[in-house]
């Protein structure tokens, strides 16, 4: 929006007029209560077959910027509806864009969108003179009964764009071209920079202010003193695309804004924060046409479609494109939203204590730079009153340095502590049975508050010690028993599995595939069967040779079954165990690996094709969260892809484009839920059909599989 400098100065008495956002059009908003509710019953005047709809637009149509993306929306009104439509260009705020807008109402036109902030007031004197028109400011805060206002939730893109900057930094230092110090444009400051430091916790953001939405030279100068401080990527909140060119002239990075930038300076442009107004515009218009206009005080997200983030360049990494994908999943599902604490200030301070949400009202009001931004704001963030932080325990059943089940495990619990900064413990090598009974209560008796016990035969310890200490809180992970104070949890390892057996697929040469199989237990079975069907999807004649070898993790044994695959001819080994003994071996022959619970491409750089990886620091930053909110239930916890607790690791440079492609696709389908893993028709290895053609298998049956696919040979030992 565009806001005068002086807004600043008053931005105390205008919060308390603010009405937050709404999801859809016709909701009621939230708002504080010394706020009048705006009306919700139309104007009297009925529905109009031809509307005339008029823009009034602060800058030239020619900006690439603001003032571009709102015409699109423009045109897309007279292309769908074939309506009349008028726009004024360069409108300067005050009384020339009142001027303006009296004289659209004169002319006969139906509705009149006035596309800046500092129209505001112009546009509700006019909406006084004429009640039987209807009148749409962007931005703004005050309706009538013919008059609504809109805006969108940029903060959400500009958040995934952030996280892009993060990863493409080689210097940490990201360059942030800034209009005014207004809420508007500190809350996407600080929605970026909490996306940069989301994927680089050492990135910093700079900003300059130019106090102008409009100035071609100025902004350009601007970025150009960010890259000589050392900044490699710039971004802003401008209108023009300037601080782009200045970035590609230096042979740098970019963000651009309102628009998709890289159509106008090219593949340095990393991304964009973007507009998409015509929805909007075309649904106020309809309303007009059926006469159902009615006011009200939209502030719509990405799940609207009034605001998204542009394609991302080729010059961005596949696992950069996962994370912010994961992230906008994140978004679109409601699940989570950037200013989630915890948050702390740019003092370093912390802010918005741990799982609290801001409310719109504090967004809109936002004065403050969050911690990384280096600049100055117009006011000092808030500190939140730290509360007492629990105290965690995790108990492993192998070694941290595994490089498998347990390393991932122990990578979690790190980011536990990195994220909320609570104290946490662990036990490694804890044998299942009495000495997992003696870990466990030994941790309860210390006070520890929160207890992950992070393998299957821990499971009837973690009941009888958790009846003996109420007041703890129990996680079981993969198993089935619960209790007031014991939750479970695992991940859908399987939709990992299918997405490796797509690339073990395509990659296999003599169509024979090794799997090295810890136990013959349903979850096992279940990951077998995902990577065999994923790898039959994409070729038929694959046949997958599973080696049972009775054991997590035993390097020897695990290198020996690797071994023995390799002499039956197979030519890519996937292992569940949790040793990277086969992809030593894979290394040293020439041959291929599937890895399993962590990235370890080191081991071998040529020989690992992916890996199905775990997240699981995910579950444990949220477990902890309502822990300390007071909202933790033993409520089971299967997740997969879509909540991040596990994912796909980046799939080696030697694997064709296409094959990666085909992946990436299959695991949209899964976090979207438009595709399951385990759907019919699918026969078993003896030829029977066990799951008819269209039928998806339930949580329990895939949680109690006993039976092999087609396409793996052999049978599970009793």
């Amino acid at each position: 929006m565009r806001r005068k400098v002086w807004i600043v100065l008053t931005v105390t008495v205008l919060c308390a007029l603010v009405l937050a956002g709404c999801p859809k059009p016709t909701a009621a908003p939230t708002q504080p209560p010394e706020a009048t509710t705006p009306p919700t019953v139309a104007p009297t005047k009925p529905p109009v077959e031809k509307p005339k709809a008029a823009f009034v637009y602060v800058a030239p149509i020619g900006d690439l910027g603001w003032t571009w993306a709102h015409d699109q929306g423009r045109q897309m009104v007279e292309k769908e509806l074939g309506v009349e439509t008028a726009y004024i260009e360069n409108v300067a705020e005050g009384p020339d864009a009142e001027r303006v807008i009296r004289d659209y109402a004169q002319k006969g036109y139906d509705i009149i969108f006035a596309t800046s902030f500092g129209f505001m007031d112009p546009m509700l004197t006019v909406a006084g003179e004429f009640p039987d028109t209807y009148f749409e400011h962007c931005s703004g805060y005050k309706t009538a009964e013919n008059m609504a206002t809109y805006f969108g939730r940029m903060y959400q893109p500009r958040f995934l764009s952030g996280l892009v900057a993060g990863k493409m930094t080689q210097s940490n230092k990201i360059g942030y071209v800034a209009a005014h110090p207004i809420p508007e444009v500190v809350r996407g400051i600080n929605a970026f920079t909490l996306g940069v430091r989301t994927a680089n916790p050492d990135a910093t953001v700079h900003v300059v202010w130019t106090n102008t939405w409009f100035d071609p030279a100025l902004e350009k100068e601007a970025a150009e003193a960010l890259l000589d401080q050392g900044c490699d990527i710039i971004a802003q909140h401008q209108d023009t695309t300037e601080p782009q060119k200045a970035a590609k002239e230096r042979g740098v990075l970019s963000i651009g804004y309102d628009s998709d930038m890289s159509k106008f300076v090219g593949d340095t442009v990393l991304t964009s924060p973007v507009w998409n107004w015509g929805p909007y515009y075309v649904e106020r218009v309809k309303a007009v046409m059926d006469g159902t206009w009615k006011t009200h005080q939209y502030w719509g997200g990405m799940k609207d479609g009034i605001v998204d983030l542009a394609p991302l360049s080729p010059k961005v990494p596949d696992e950069v494109k996962s994370l912010v994908e994961e992230y906008k999943q994140k978004i679109l599902s409601g699940e989570w939203d950037v200013f989630t604490g915890p948050i702390k200030g740019q003092t370093g301070k912390l802010a918005i204590p741990a799982g609290k949400a801001m409310t719109d009202g504090e967004m809109l009001s936002m004065d403050w730079f969050v911690d990384g931004v280096v600049g100055e704001a117009p006011g000092e963030p808030p500190v939140a009153e730290e509360a007492a932080l629990p105290k965690v325990a995790f108990v492993y059943v192998g070694p941290t340095g595994d490089l498998g089940w347990t390393y991932a495990h122990d990578q979690g619990r790190k980011y536990l502590e990195e994220q909320l900064g609570v104290e946490t413990a662990y036990s490694e090598l804890v044998a299942e049975g009495p000495d997992a009974n003696r870990v466990i209560r030994d941790y309860a008796e210390k006070g520890y508050d929160v207890i992950f016990a992070t393998s299957f035969g821990y499971m009837d310890d973690v009941i009888e010690v958790a009846a003996e200490y109420p007041d703890t809180i129990f996680e079981h992970c993969t198993g089935y028993k619960t209790a007031d104070n014991v939750g479970t949890y695992d991940g859908r390892g399987y939709q990992g599995w299918y997405l490796a057996g797509i690339v073990a697929g395509k990659m296999t040469k003599n169509n024979k595939l090794g799997y090295i199989a810890p136990y013959p237990i349903p979850e096992v079975v279940r990951n077998m069967n995902a990577f065999t069907l994923g790898a039959r999807s994409v070729n038929p004649d694959v046949e997958v040779h599973p080696l049972w070898i009775f054991t997590w993790v035993d390097p020897v044994k695990e290198r020996e079954a690797a071994e023995a695959l390799v002499d039956l001819g197979v030519d890519v080994i996937a292992r569940e165990s949790d040793s990277t003994e086969a992809d030593k071996l894979a290394q040293e022959l020439g041959l291929y690996v599937v890895g399993y619970n962590a990235y370890v491409p080191d081991v071998a750089p040529d020989a690992l094709l992916t890996a199905p990886i775990w997240h699981w620091g995910v579950f444990y930053k949220k477990v902890v969260e309502d822990v300390m909110n007071g909202t933790w239930t033993n409520t089971p916890v299967w997740w997969g892809l879509k909540e991040g607790i596990l994912d796909l690791a980046p799939i080696a440079d030697f694997v064709p484009d296409d094959v990666k492609a085909l992946v990436e696709e299959k695991k949209q389908e899964i976090i979207a839920g438009t595709f399951d893993v385990f759907v019919g028709p699918i026969k078993d290895n003896t030829g029977e059909l066990r799951v008819p053609e269209g039928t998806t298998m339930t949580d329990p049956e895939k949680l109690s599989f006993d039976w092999l696919v087609e396409g793996v040979v052999g049978e599970i030992p009793k």
